[in-house]
């Protein structure tokens, strides 16, 4: 476990210094892009008048959060703390649409929005999170802001309502066009298309990662290119419970009855409680640059992550210091699924080095750290 610390200490220092994440846009945006690319970093709509949509998901960071917070502060007057863990919003141009049956796709960690556009609108009126107010009060500020004629000249005049999902339009224009969203650039990327060779260790983290009876990641986390050819999102756009222990650095989780129950949260899911504690599978490009991790922020480094998914079951004193899954209700805890120990602690380092080369900004013919080599 140190060792698996150490290379992914050096990981991080490496991937850290190779810049590219927060490079301006290399193509003209529509206008309509342009606009979002303006609201999106405006702190005048938030309630407190501090917060934009990049103070939670920075350019820097991988578009996520620039702090290992396990929730972040907002609210009108940032008093307020969140209840999950704020993602990265790259990668997220192909996710489809929530499908109840097949339990896949949507936006949020429950998928409770369709589009980019639904899912800008929730952390704006979110009281936890931007907390703008009403329709109204955030139609006022964009016609009297900064660039109320860019506005102007993208939609013309607009009522308060309409204002907002302009607004929501505009920020998912953004997020399409800004390739900044969606590089696909990683050394992973530049193999795929033939440019590159992965190291021997990234090659047989790869081989640990697909193999079904190691770690059997990719049933989750899709590792090879579509019948479309596109890169892969190492994703599956599906949803699981993996049962991650309960985090007592969210302060809502001082009341022992406070249950974040993931799909079944949503009112319109209520009923069918199989699918409490299960949370959207997210993409793992840009995993070696994330502060925390899961749902809850449990977790501050891939190290951890990599060792619970080994040693979940076979050594759940490890993880939980009473019950285990002790952050679902014991009703609900049939759902999480198995995970076999399949994982060595040569299959954990190597997999570790295979995930350092999903992260955006790749300087072509940069060799890995001398651990991964």
């Amino acid at each position: 476990m140190l060792r698996l610390a150490l290379v992914l200490l050096l990981l991080l220092l490496n991937v850290s210094c190779g810049g590219g994440s927060a490079r301006a846009p290399v193509s003209p945006l529509s206008p309509q892009a342009a606009l979002g690319a303006r609201i999106f970093e405006d702190r005048t709509l938030s309630g407190s008048g501090r917060m934009s949509c990049a103070t939670c998901h920075d350019p820097a960071f991988s578009h996520g959060p620039p702090n290992a917070q396990p929730v972040q502060v907002g609210g009108a007057f940032e008093q307020l703390f969140g209840l999950r863990a704020a993602p990265s919003i790259r990668y997220l141009e192909r996710q489809p649409p929530f499908d109840a049956v097949r339990l896949r796709g949507g936006l949020m960690l429950d998928g409770r929005a369709d589009t980019l556009a639904a899912q800008a609108l929730l952390p704006l009126f979110g009281a936890r999170e931007l907390d703008a107010g009403d329709a109204e009060t955030v139609a006022r500020k964009v016609h009297q802001g900064v660039y109320a004629s860019e506005f102007k000249a993208v939609y013309g005049e607009s009522d308060a309502a309409t204002t907002v999902q302009q607004i929501a339009e505009a920020l998912q224009a953004f997020q399409l066009e800004d390739p900044r969203f969606h590089p696909y650039d990683s050394k992973y990327d530049a193999v795929l298309a033939g440019h590159e060779r992965l190291s021997a260790a990234e090659a047989r983290g790869l081989q640990a990662f697909e193999d079904p009876k190691r770690g059997n990641c990719a049933s989750c986390h899709t590792s090879r290119p579509g019948a479309d050819g596109k890169p892969p999102l190492f994703t599956d756009f599906g949803y699981a419970a993996v049962g991650v222990a309960r985090n007592a650095a969210i302060p809502a989780n001082a009341n022992p009855q406070s249950f974040d129950l993931g799909l079944c949260q949503r009112p319109e899911l209520a009923a069918r409680t199989e699918l409490c504690g299960l949370f959207r599978t997210p993409s793992l490009r840009n995993i070696a640059r994330r502060p925390v991790y899961f749902h809850n922020g449990k977790m501050t480094s891939l190290a951890q992550v990599l060792d619970f998914y080994a040693s979940r079951d076979s050594e759940s004193a490890r993880w939980y210091p009473a019950e285990k899954f002790d952050d679902l209700p014991a009703a609900y805890r049939s759902n999480v699924i198995p995970l076999a120990p399949g994982l060595s602690a040569q299959d954990l380092h190597d997999v570790a080095c295979f995930l350092a080369t999903l992260n955006d900004g790749y300087a072509r013919g940069r060799p890995p750290v001398e651990a991964c080599r």
